[in-house]
């Protein structure tokens, strides 16, 4: 997989895992899952919140380190053309 396939990939994981933890926020705040349902009802928020959450921190990690590689490969870049002392 070539590394824009895989920022994309990342930048998916990271929409596809909000939406799930706000899936789970918006069962708590919108509907009476917890009360409801009892401890079963809280396990599906806790999953819910947990899984995106669980899919969108790696990627964002990923893309934070992609991001720190690319300014460092542009500051040398600088560097070596005499732009940054």
């Amino acid at each position: 997989m070539k590394e824009q396939q895989l920022t994309r990939f990342m930048y998916a994981l990271i929409v596809v895992g909000l939406g799930i933890a706000a899936s789970g926020v918006g069962l708590v705040i919108f509907t009476d899952i917890v009360t409801g349902h009892g401890v079963q009802g809280i396990a599906l928020v806790a999953g819910l919140i947990a899984g995106g959450l669980f899919l969108s921190i790696p990627a964002k990690i990923y893309l934070t380190l992609q991001l720190m590689k690319r300014n460092d490969q542009k500051v040398k870049a600088q560097r070596e053309r005499g732009e940054i002392h």
